[in-house]
């Protein structure tokens, strides 16, 4: 059995493993909150059965990803979908770090040299997602819930596409 649900499907070497660390050490505590994103995060193709996103699935993993392990998953419109049972999942993603991270030297990873920086990288991504009216409810909700104030997440709330 994996360490994780899901994570023979990631190498724990992966920038995106302490994202899915913190979703399943979150999906322990609030399984209500995190119901919304596939177990493992990474799903096999075969699994996916809708390419979409839901702002709530958005939300968990945008929270989850900044206040628990400092990285920001980037998710691509062609490879983020809804399983059988209306889960969010990803077949690949990437990651948005801050300059020091040590998954800054790795390949694919997404450096930003100040916070500002990653939140525009973020909000460029969200933007290109479209994840509808929803999303700033649910991040704001996540981060009361999750974490001391967080500056970071609530600020995603002040962009608009």
């Amino acid at each position: 059995m994996p360490y994780l649900p899901g994570m023979a499907l990631l190498a724990m070497t992966s920038p995106l493993a302490p994202v899915v660390a913190a979703l399943e050490g979150l999906r322990r505590r609030h399984p209500e909150e995190v119901a919304c994103v596939a177990p493992g995060l990474v799903i096999r193709p075969d699994e996916a059965v809708a390419r979409a996103v839901t702002a709530e699935g958005l939300a968990v993993l945008l929270v989850a990803g900044w206040t628990r392990a400092h990285r920001v998953p980037l998710l691509f419109a062609d490879a983020t979908f809804l399983t059988g049972t209306g889960q969010l999942g990803v077949t690949r993603a990437r990651v948005a770090v801050l300059d020091g991270d040590p998954a800054a030297a790795h390949p694919g990873v997404v450096v930003a040299r100040t916070r500002r920086d990653l939140l525009t990288i973020v909000q460029a991504n969200l933007c290109a997602l479209s994840p509808g009216p929803g999303l700033a409810p649910a991040i704001h909700a996540l981060t009361e819930r999750w974490s001391a104030p967080a500056p970071a997440a609530a600020s995603l709330l002040t962009h608009h596409c």
